[in-house]
């Protein structure tokens, strides 16, 4: 995968167990798009190299997979 800019940070694993809002100030705090999504929301295929999906619980309260790039 080609990513613009190799210095930015892709992966956020220390997001898992956080709460979506914790987690969408981390993101937004690095320049890039956060997303919030609940598990198994179909989501679009598109690439974006700002966006971040931030998949959560049913709650929508804890992170539950590593938000990426993309």
């Amino acid at each position: 995968m080609f990513y613009p800019n190799s210095n930015q940070q892709q992966s956020f694993p220390e997001l898992v167990g956080r709460s979506a809002q914790e987690a969408v100030a981390y993101i937004s705090s690095r320049g890039l798009k956060p997303v919030v999504v609940q598990a198994n929301q179909p989501v679009t295929m598109d690439f974006s190299t700002n966006r971040v999906r931030i998949v959560v619980d049913p709650t929508g309260r804890t992170v539950i997979q590593t938000p990426n790039v993309g």
